[in-house]
């Protein structure tokens, strides 16, 4: 019988903390059960309180964490943050909220649980809540400007600007060298698309800490809303300096390439890194790489596979697996611009992807036998539940699907088709009954079917995810739905992006506002499908 009067090792404190993240919370609980008197251990407190919060036990997780908290040596983050890492991915956050409930029995004024629980309420549609909460901890807390910092950002992803410039303002006056401050200023202007405002607090940030990563990513962003590529594409490879990017070597990084330069024979392994559409964005500059007599090889999603291995040069196309094959130079999608020294203002950019045509004539039988103007839809990105930053992003630029309905019920002489994938897709349940839509996804297995549906399209409609890629990189016609605060590559100000010329942007006029943005596509949507109705009668 094992003796449990022993400390556990870390084996397995590994192997529990491993269930937890798996989602075995019941199995962990039962492996670290015998070691729960051990009060004194950081570490088996914080196992022992995630695996009783996933049980549904809000009362005894609350109680391990809070004392986990107290072991803690100068916290910055109370323990209950660590909630979100493993329960959110599974979209537990019903249980995570239970938890914090109970801890502010044990901790009714610590400041830190405080902002965690802000912090989990702003990620998942609250940021009311989260502001109370905040204001709530500025009664009692000394620190009162870390606090500021924070009602004012959370103001700014919840769109409310005014609110939050006034108090970022404030804070800049009291600390003008707050490098916290200055970034998140930086963030401000560049979602207002003043880039002047936003590169000047940038600059300010990078001289007192040039080597901090994450800063010197948001640079190259605003450097790329301004339209300044060259620079913005040398800066962007900031990111791979931070956590949770290519492990390949960085000594293998293709550099940048000149016109005279020759690649011929060089194995280049180009690799995802980010979401889907990164890599459907990045993938027409290799056509190029082979033209120049490089051996190129691509690492990507298998859901990408037949688009891939249709690119022009018939690229080597590898899928999954954790080993790379033998290369030369590696390259992320996205630092891809930055070796060919690419500005798109000054290229002609045509469609580059290709559907097949085997799956092109199956969709035609499967989607509506219909006269109607065909309009693909897609409403929603991937959240992604557990991973904050692609929540904040998808709270943005997704929109409840009962929001489009006045555009689903204006338009009699047009058929709409989903193409809208994950958790977003359960929205058409909730739909009235005089409103249709006709839903192919669930027989749908990559992004070659999703392809051979837009063949058979007249439009496609969708907010800023992968399909809108998809769409334009096939050279179909197509409508971004698209935030206030909106992504570089959309160009502030503007109808149409050059990276996509059959691509048109309608974008709120107010941050988190939609109502303008169905009005002028449902107008939009109209016109084209009067014209395609007298076309064909």
């Amino acid at each position: 019988m094992k003796n449990f009067s022993t400390f556990p090792d870390d084996t397995l404190i590994k192997e529990a903390n491993l269930l937890l993240h798996q989602g075995e919370f019941e199995k962990s609980l039962n492996m670290l059960l015998p070691y729960k008197n051990y009060k004194l251990s950081q570490s088996i407190m914080t196992l022992i309180g995630i695996a009783y919060a996933g049980c549904n036990y809000p009362k005894e997780a609350a109680y391990h964490l809070c004392i986990a908290q107290q072991l803690k040596d100068n916290p910055q983050r109370h323990i209950c943050s660590e909630l979100e890492a493993y329960l959110g991915s599974y979209n537990l956050y019903s249980f995570i909220f239970r938890v914090f409930e109970k801890a502010f029995l044990h901790q009714p004024k610590n400041e830190l649980l405080h902002i965690a629980y802000a912090d989990v309420l702003q990620h998942t549609k609250h940021p009311a809540k989260a502001i109370l909460y905040i204001k709530k901890c500025l009664e009692f807390s000394k620190n009162k400007d870390r606090l500021l910092n924070i009602l004012a950002t959370i103001f700014f992803e919840a769109g409310k600007y005014s609110s939050a410039i006034k108090l970022y303002q404030e804070l800049e006056k009291r600390n003008e060298n707050n490098i916290t401050v200055l970034a998140n200023l930086s963030c401000y202007y560049n979602a207002i698309n003043d880039t002047n405002q936003a590169l000047m607090y940038s600059r300010k940030a990078i001289m007192l800490q040039p080597s901090w990563a994450a800063l010197r990513v948001n640079y190259s962003i605003c450097l790329l809303k301004a339209e300044c590529y060259h620079q913005g594409w040398i800066e962007h490879d900031w990111r791979l300096a931070t956590p949770n990017h290519s492990t390949l070597p960085k000594d293998k990084l293709i550099p940048t390439l000149t016109d005279t330069m020759d690649i011929t024979g060089k194995r280049i392994l180009l690799t995802q890194e980010e979401g889907l559409g990164d890599t459907l964005m990045y993938i027409r500059f290799v056509p190029e790489l082979i033209r120049r007599g490089a051996i190129v090889e691509l690492w990507i999603a298998e859901t990408m596979k037949g688009l891939c291995e249709r690119i022009k040069g018939k690229p080597k196309v590898k899928v999954g697996g954790e080993d790379p094959p033998p290369f030369d130079w590696h390259c992320p999608f996205i630092s891809l611009p930055r070796a060919l020294s690419i500005d798109p203002n000054q290229e002609k950019f045509t469609s580059y992807l290709s559907a097949d045509r085997k799956k092109v004539a199956y969709w035609k039988e499967i989607l509506p036998q219909t006269k109607k103007f065909k309009v693909g839809l897609v409403w929603g990105g991937s959240p992604h539940p557990g991973d904050v930053n692609a929540m904040m992003t998808d709270n943005k630029r997704s929109i409840p699907l009962q929001k489009l309905i006045p555009l689903l019920r204006s338009v009699k002489n047009a058929t709409f088709i989903s193409l809208q994938m994950g958790d977003h897709t359960d929205e058409i349940h909730d739909l009235p009954e005089d409103v249709s839509i006709f839903n192919p996804m669930t027989d749908v297995k990559d992004m070659d079917d999703t392809a051979g549906i837009i063949k058979n399209l007249d439009l496609v409609i969708s907010v800023d995810t992968s399909v809108i890629h998809l769409a334009g990189g096939l050279g179909a016609k197509a409508i971004l739905l698209d935030r206030y605060d909106n992504c570089w590559r959309w160009i502030s100000n503007k109808k149409y992006s050059p990276w996509y010329p059959k691509v048109r942007i309608v974008r709120q006029t107010h941050p988190r506002i939609w109502s303008d943005v169905v009005k002028e596509t449902t107008s939009l949507l109209q016109k084209m499908a009067n014209k395609h109705e007298e076309c064909k009668s």
